[in-house]
This record gives structure tokens, sequence and C-alpha cells, in this order.
């Protein structure tokens, strides 16, 4: 284990030094923000993702590399067990909202912190550490005050996007009292320049659709639909068609990624390019699965079929290929990487010619 991390960390510190990391695509052509979360958590040649040691609850952070197919857990101290929390690097770099990412030669991730004031009223901070690649050296990089925790994320270069709550609490026991209000922030790694956008005067939980033409869309559940410019700070109303209303009175799914914006129509899809040209896939459902997002030119869905975003011809999947609870997380280097929802180290390398049916040799 210990020769193996030393080789992916040698191979993910060549990449950071000399600009030769090889690209894992949602979309050929088109970079789009990408998600931070236990999903997809994409950085440089492979993805971060953690898994609990036999003896602690707490999770360690472990990296598998698309390169070799294998994972190494993020600690390089010699003949570390990776039990302590106290010593092992692989701890404390993790989490629902910890977000951990490269940007440039170094590793950075957010930590939760409070304190109470002099009049007993509790404050919530976001601490952001910066590390070395193996998450040793790290020390306390800025802290983000009055947040209450990240809701969701996604990085655009070296800039991070989140959205979170600011909630008023009740003095001396810190309960939140109900009110407050809704941002979305961006942070940016390199520059430390930390901006936010009010969304709501009122506590809401939303999320992220994704990126199209230049915004984020921003939803939460069937009350909340905004854009976010990326450029200007812009807040907006949502001005993409919004899905049809399904049988339980929500929003039927809906995706922004790689130049592309897909909802559905009825029972029809409709999956509308940068440059706003319109395919209609009709009796066509769109997967309820944010981990769904068009990559490497191709929108893949979880029935076992993929659109040809080119063409706009649905192509069938070699039955087995995808598992089930499997999606397409990416495109590296000539092939496809697997991904499992439940997690873990659970990947899998498919080539092109062993993707769709009829196209193998």
């Amino acid at each position: 284990m210990k020769k193996l991390f030393a080789a992916i960390l040698a191979a993910l510190l060549l990449l950071t030094s000399c600009g030769g990391e090889k690209k894992t695509e949602y979309a050929e052509g088109y970079e789009t923000a990408r998600r931070s979360n236990r999903f997809s958590n994409l950085n440089l040649n492979g993805m971060f993702y953690t898994e609990g040691a036999d003896d602690f609850s707490t999770p360690r952070l472990w990296f598998f590399d698309f390169d070799s197919m294998k994972s190494a857990i993020m600690c390089s101290r010699p003949n570390c067990p990776h039990d302590d929390p106290d010593v092992c690097t692989a701890f404390g770099v993790q989490g629902v909202t910890s977000h951990p990412t490269v940007v440039g030669n170094n590793l950075y991730f957010f930590r939760s912190d409070y304190e109470w004031d002099k009049d007993e009223k509790l404050h919530t901070y976001k601490d952001i550490y910066k590390a070395e690649l193996d998450g040793s050296s790290r020390v306390k990089y800025d802290t983000l005050e009055d947040i209450d925790y990240i809701q969701d994320l996604v990085m655009k270069g070296s800039v991070a996007y989140f959205t979170t709550i600011v909630e008023e609490k009740e003095p001396h026991t810190g309960v939140a009292a109900g009110n407050g209000e809704t941002y979305i922030c961006s942070y940016d790694f390199i520059n430390k320049e930390y901006n936010k956008w009010q969304l709501t005067d009122y506590p809401a939980l939303p999320n992220i659709l994704g990126e199209y033409n230049g915004g984020l869309y921003i939803r939460d559940y069937n009350s909340i639909f905004l854009r976010f410019d990326l450029e200007t700070g812009e807040i907006t109303d949502w001005d993409m068609p919004l899905s049809s209303i399904n049988e339980y009175d929500a929003y039927k799914p809906m995706f922004a990624s790689g130049g592309y914006y897909g909802y559905m129509d009825g029972d029809n899809s409709v999956i509308i390019d940068s440059e706003g040209n319109e395919m209609v896939f009709e009796n066509y459902e769109l997967p309820d699965n944010i981990a769904v997002l068009p990559v490497n030119g191709y929108f893949f869905n979880t029935d076992g079929t993929a659109i040809d975003l080119s063409t706009g011809e649905v192509l069938e999947l070699n039955k087995g290929v995808v598992p089930k609870y499997n999606f397409v997380l990416c495109y590296h280097d000539g092939s496809y990487i697997i991904y499992s929802e439940f997690g873990g180290d659970n990947f899998k390398k498919v080539s092109e010619e062993e993707m769709f049916k009829g196209r193998e040799g």
C-alpha cells in the first residue's frame, strides 16, 4: 500500500508541476463547473472518496487513480496503520461538507468551527485548510464567518461556488430561531477572495443543478428557481424551461452540464445545446439522478441507453457493461469510468468499443 501511494503521489506531483494533467471530461470541448460531492469529486487523474476504518466511525480520505485503476489512502506516514485520527493524515480531510479539492500543488478542504460571544450568541464558521497533496503539513488557510453549513458545492477552476444558510440562533442555546437568509457564495483558493450573494430572505435548502451558458441554475425543490451569472454575479429568475410536474406534484428530472440543458416535457425529453438547438426524444425519460450528466459527447441514461448528443441518435449499451446502481462518471484517456452509487472504490474502466452494442472489435 505504501509503495502504491508513493507512486500515485508522484504522479499527482508530476501532473501539477508540469501542466501534464490528463483531462477527465464531462462533455468534449466544453468545460463546465464540476460537482464536489460523494458521487463525483474529480481531481487531476482520479477521484477522492471516503471509507471508514474498522475501529472508527470517522471516514478516511482515499484517492482512486484512473490510470492504474487502483486506490490508495491519503497518508504518507511510514508504517502508519491508518487507525488513529490524531496521527493519520487520511482523517480530518473528509465529511459531508469538507469537499477536498486540489488547486495548483495543494489540497484544500473545509472544516466546521464555532464559538460563543460575550452575549452568549453562537457563531458558526467554515475554516479552510491548505495541505500537501497527501494531506500532511495542513495549516488553517482562511476562515469564512457566519456560515452554518455548505448545502451544495461545485468547482470552476480555482473557485468554489456553494450554497449556504445563515440562520439566527437563540441566545444561550444556539438553537435555530426559524429565520435567516440563503446565499450563494464563491471562494477563490488561490487569491483568498470570498464573496456571497443573497438568494432568499428566509432559510431554504437550495441545490445547484449545474452550469449552462455561463450561469449556475439553483433550485430548492419546487419553490426556488434562480440563475446565478458566473461573470457578473447577477441573480435572475430561471430562464430555461422547467420540467413537467409528475404524479407526486414534483418536477420531473432536469440537468445542466457540459454545454447542455435537459428537461422533461410530459413524457418526452428535451435536450438543448449551448447554441439553443433543441432535440426532442419521444417517450424517453431522463433519470432522476443528479450524478447522471453528459460525458464525452454522450448522455448516458440509467436505462441501458445513451444519446449521441452530436446526432440525436439513441444508442443501446451493451447489457452488463454498466451494472445496476452504477453510472458513467467521466471519460479519461480513451475510456469511460463507471462508478457505483454506493460509493467506495467501486470503479470500472470501459472502452468505447465495449460500451456500445454493435461496436465491438
